[in-house]
């Protein structure tokens, strides 16, 4: 008779825990059609602009920014951690850029721009040339140019080879001298309507001229709308530019 109640008592608890099992499931169930949490911004550590001259496929420059320490592997200011954060363009020429993103905290590094496709209606990227002429400047949802609310003010006091800064300061529109280079974005991502990304680009350029171009990647989770001002940066960063 023990071993009868004791055999009892099993299965009685195992149907207790199956009711648990099922109960549970439920819950889950239901805690699964909670909207999901909005994606934070991605980590990075260094950008690379692929460029090719439309008309000579072996002008082809590999500018990258990094900002971290290979020694620490944490992110510096120092602008010694800058690597090649320069770009030599061809006058009156035509190049289409590939943006690559990188995390090198792994090894090996990590490419984040398959998850920035992924994520492509989350994103929008500018391409901001300084100095700019004035007939140049078209704030749009369709252009890459910044509002002139948002470009970056302070001291310039960092100077490079052939006297341009990576952190030289934005101007406003000028005739004075311009960077004579725009940047189109080439690709849409597929909200309703679609809107540009800015991973593919074309860059044009006229007469020679140096400055720097200033590229800020707008991370806008459910706010997307073509323009600058939704959302915080996953990155804001410059390249000092040389057309000759």
């Amino acid at each position: 008779m023990q071993k009868i109640i004791s055999l009892y008592r099993k299965w009685f608890l195992g149907y207790i825990l199956i009711g648990f099992v099922i109960i549970s499931g439920g819950c889950n169930k239901k805690a699964s059609s909670v909207t999901p949490l909005v994606p934070g911004n991605e980590f990075l550590t260094t950008v690379q602009l692929q460029l090719v001259n439309l008309n000579d496929p072996t002008d082809h420059p590999l500018p990258s920014w990094t900002q971290m320490s290979p020694y620490t592997h944490t992110y510096q200011t120092d602008s010694a951690y800058f690597n090649n954060a320069f770009i030599n363009l061809k006058a009156n020429s035509t190049y289409n850029c590939y943006l690559v993103i990188l995390d090198s905290t792994k090894s090996p590094a990590d490419s984040v721009t398959p998850e920035i496709q992924q994520r492509e209606n989350y994103h929008l990227i500018f391409y901001q040339p300084t100095p700019i002429a004035a007939a140049n400047f078209v704030v749009s949802n369709t252009s890459t140019d910044i509002p002139t609310a948002d470009w970056i003010t302070g001291d310039n006091t960092d100077t490079t080879a052939g006297g341009i800064s990576i952190n030289e300061l934005e101007v406003p529109p000028s005739s004075a001298s311009p960077l004579n280079l725009v940047v189109s974005r080439t690709d849409m991502d597929n909200n309703n309507p679609p809107m540009q990304i800015g991973i593919h680009t074309q860059w044009v350029t006229g007469a020679a001229s140096n400055g720097i171009i200033r590229v800020v990647q707008r991370h806008q989770p459910n706010a997307k709308d073509g323009s600058y001002a939704p959302g915080s940066s996953d990155f804001d960063i410059t390249f000092a530019v040389n057309i000759h």
